[in-house]
């Protein structure tokens, strides 16, 4: 017996020893493979690249903000979902685990497992919300054959009331807008990394290999304010609509620093919507039309300043006035009489406009044009900005010089006029006109163009303009708001074509309120068939935007 015990407690020695050996074995052959050969390992895979992949990490596109925070245009992710039932668990709990989080029936997605090509993808977009989801139920399940494919959509809250500013992003290569302009600063770059990518879809990079970080696309913050944006949006719809009229634009400043508060046009389109002709005309940058009677205000303001005129100055006005080559300009209203500065403004006189002009001087009236930068391109960013059309060389100088001062004879972007008109709001000191307040968190400073007209001058002509408003005889005496002194200007300018008249140019300036303004307000409706008077028809928008400055900035009335 205790030979045999012998024997079986050598043997189960032996076993114990070569189960030991063994467990030795494996431990070192593991460890070999995962610690002391794995980077070898991992080698031959990079070098075989059979399981090597690649990621790239899709750029963030900036977005854009309005100057009170509203977002005017953010990218938003969805994902595109698709399935191969092939490398799916075969279980049905998986499919309903799957359907709850996609929200797509376990109908329709068995029905993949059973068709012949046992894959699919679907088109409509799956929100973050179920993405998580989604990722959850291949985390559990071990899921290989479930795909998404982030997208990254672009939303415009403000819809069509900025869409001509703002752009749209039409396809991936398709750009109109500011979303043009700026699209080196709101693109960004992709990072990409080298990896592999585990059972449940989960990307692992390999360190150090072929990295190159993501650089998220920069923010930008407009100086537009969208409530303010939105009423004058409303307000020149209603103007070009029910005056038939090709098209309008307003542009709101703050003359004490040259923001855009607003810059509206009418046709606009709806993003997301088919874009139809002329929808995505942005009109403040890319026409150049007549001022008209509104650049009466500078013609003033520079024969002050030159000491042509005085401010007790008079004109004889008989209705016309001879401007050379047997022609004259006439008065649209007939005979004013006796005018002085204020009348010549209140009542729009051409016989004033003209005297004015040639007590200026040709040559020093092109100088003052020039340096007020008429005719030239803003810094706004904005793509399809053309410049303003001027003759320097016109033959007929003096007919010239009579229809320069009365704002015809020239062609000027709204914007770009909007400069000088908002410097006899802020002491006669101009500033560039600014949509872009920050970029990245960089503040953009406002930029100054220098003094356009002496403070006394200034003020004084945004004084005589109060009469346009105030004044029974001003032109646009309907415009007035209760308890609030408004200045303003009317402007109607022809379109000639071939020498002969073919359409019209309805036009309106002003400032809110007419001391300090908080706003100046550019009223530009072309081509107007219903009627074509700048009072008429280009007025009742500066009242309904000069009520929304009002509200919008909480601006005190004259009895407060």
């Amino acid at each position: 017996m205790s030979k045999l015990r012998k024997a079986e407690r050598n043997r189960a020695m032996w076993v114990g020893m070569g189960l030991t050996g063994m467990l030795i074995a494996t431990g070192y052959s593991q460890a070999k493979v995962q610690v002391l050969g794995r980077q070898e390992i991992i080698n031959k895979a990079i070098e075989s690249n059979r399981y090597q992949r690649e990621s790239t990490s899709k750029a963030r596109r900036g977005t854009i903000y309005s100057s009170d925070g509203r977002v005017l245009a953010q990218s938003e992710d969805v994902y595109v979902f698709g399935i191969n039932t092939i490398k799916c668990p075969v279980s049905s709990g998986f499919y309903m685990a799957l359907a709850d989080a996609s929200g797509i029936s376990v109908a329709e997605l068995r029905e993949v497992q059973f068709s012949d090509s046992r894959s699919r993808y679907w088109t409509d977009p799956i929100s973050s919300d179920r993405y998580e989801k989604i990722r959850k139920v291949m985390k559990d399940w071990s899921a290989d054959g479930v795909s998404l494919e982030r997208i990254p959509r672009r939303v415009y809250p403000l819809m069509e009331s900025a869409s001509t500013v703002i752009g749209a992003i039409l396809d991936k290569e398709t750009k109109i807008g500011l979303e043009a302009g700026q699209d080196s600063l709101l693109t960004g770059s992709d990072g990409k990394a080298t990896g592999f990518v585990d059972r449940t879809g989960v990307f692992m990079p390999i360190k150090d290999k072929d990295i190159k970080d993501r650089q998220n696309g920069e923010d930008v913050v407009l100086t537009i304010d969208s409530e303010l944006q939105a009423d004058a949006t409303r307000a020149i719809r209603t103007a070009v609509e029910s005056h038939a009229a090709k098209r309008g634009t307003v542009v709101v400043v703050d003359p004490s620093n040259g923001d855009i508060l607003a810059m509206a046009n009418w046709p606009a389109f709806t993003p997301g919507k088919p874009i139809l002709p002329g929808q995505d005309y942005n009109s403040a940058v890319m026409s150049a039309l007549e001022p008209g009677s509104t650049f009466k205000i500078l013609t003033l303001a520079m024969a002050l300043d030159a000491g042509a005129v005085s401010l007790n100055e008079t004109t004889q006005c008989t209705g016309s006035i001879a401007i050379g080559g047997g022609r004259r300009a006439h008065c649209s209203h007939g005979a004013h009489g006796l005018v002085d500065n204020e009348k010549f403004i209140a009542e729009s006189c051409n016989v004033a406009a003209t005297e004015y002009a040639y007590k200026i001087g040709r040559e020093r009236f092109q100088s003052e044009l020039k340096r007020m930068q008429m005719f030239d391109k803003s810094t706004l960013g904005l793509p399809g900005e053309r410049k303003g059309v001027y003759n320097e060389n016109d033959p007929a100088q003096m007919m010239q010089l009579s229809n320069n001062g009365f704002g015809q004879a020239m062609n000027v972007t709204p914007v770009r006029i909007s400069a000088a008109f908002a410097a006899l709001g802020n002491g006669g000191e101009a500033f560039e006109p600014r949509l872009i307040k920050e970029i990245g968190g960089e503040a953009i400073p406002p930029k100054s163009l220098g003094q356009y007209f002496k403070p006394e001058t200034a003020d004084y002509v945004r004084g005589v303009m109060v009469s346009t408003i105030e004044k029974e005889y001003g032109t646009a005496k309907n415009l007035r708001v209760p308890g609030y002194r408004l200045a303003g200007k009317t402007g109607t300018a022809q379109k000639i074509q071939g020498g002969s008249q073919k359409a019209w140019v309805s036009n309106f300036v002003g400032f809110v309120p007419a001391d300090k303004p908080r706003a100046m307000v550019l009223v530009m409706i072309d081509e107007p068939a219903i009627g074509y008077y700048g009072g008429v028809v280009a007025g009742p928008v500066f009242s309904d935007v000069a009520k929304s400055v009002i509200r919008r900035y909480q601006v005190p009335s004259v009895s407060e």
